[in-house]
């Protein structure tokens, strides 16, 4: 660790969903609408959230148990123009993640989301917490998404980090955040506060856990929390 007031790491990349911000009830409101609009029944808050993380067209085919292709490319047709219409509609940022960011002026920040690129930067722009960050990579914005490591490299090069991978600190609510961190050469921490179950961010195995906001930025400020 570095001594303190020096930060641990060249750069931050976070996860979206789950970590800066709270939007479980943005994302089951318009999985129902399109699940409704397409002869189908709602599902519960519970279930949608388990749903979450790997994407829009897993999302679909989760939501679409028995569905065929083309009924998910229906779906995704019906989800997208919506959620980004109601993608602010009850999305907050998490306690202290305004205040972590505040920590955090002056260190190359980077958002990295298996959600789709337009919603996550009206998202972090209807927040006000766009400015803070020099990369925001979505689902759709690179070949590959989480967990494979490519955003997060790709995220990096666009900071200027990508031949410091050492000195790159994931931070993440999931399994792929983590395994993406790990295939990357990045440090990763796991956050206890999201949509995935601490149980599921401990056996992850991350190299750093943190309970709270201002616990990821004594971490990488090199302070005490």
């Amino acid at each position: 660790m570095s001594t303190a007031g020096a930060p641990a790491f060249a750069a931050v990349l976070f996860d979206l969903d789950g970590t800066l911000i709270d939007s479980r009830a943005d994302i089951a409101a318009a999985v129902n609408h399109t699940l409704v609009a397409l002869g189908r029944a709602e599902l519960p808050l519970e279930r949608v959230q388990s749903y979450i993380g790997d994407g829009v067209r897993v999302l679909m085919e989760r939501a679409f148990a028995d569905a065929d292709a083309a009924l998910i490319d229906r779906a995704i047709a019906v989800w997208r123009p919506w959620y980004l219409e109601h993608c602010l509609d009850g999305t907050r940022l998490y306690p202290g993640v305004r205040e972590l960011l505040d920590a955090l002026t002056g260190l190359p920040l980077g958002v990295v989301s298996n959600k789709p690129a337009a919603p996550s930067e009206r998202i972090l722009a209807g927040l006000g917490v766009r400015d803070r960050f020099g990369a925001v990579l979505g689902g759709d914005s690179a070949p590959t998404r989480k967990p494979d490591p490519g955003p997060l490299l790709l995220a990096a090069e666009q900071l200027g980090c990508g031949a410091r991978r050492g000195a790159v600190l994931m931070v993440g609510d999931s399994r792929n955040d983590v395994e993406a961190a790990r295939r990357a050469g990045f440090a990763s921490c796991g956050v206890l506060w999201g949509i995935g179950s601490a149980a599921e961010v401990r056996a992850a195995r991350p190299d750093y856990i943190a309970a709270t906001a201002g616990e990821v930025a004594a971490l990488v400020l090199g302070r005490k929390p």
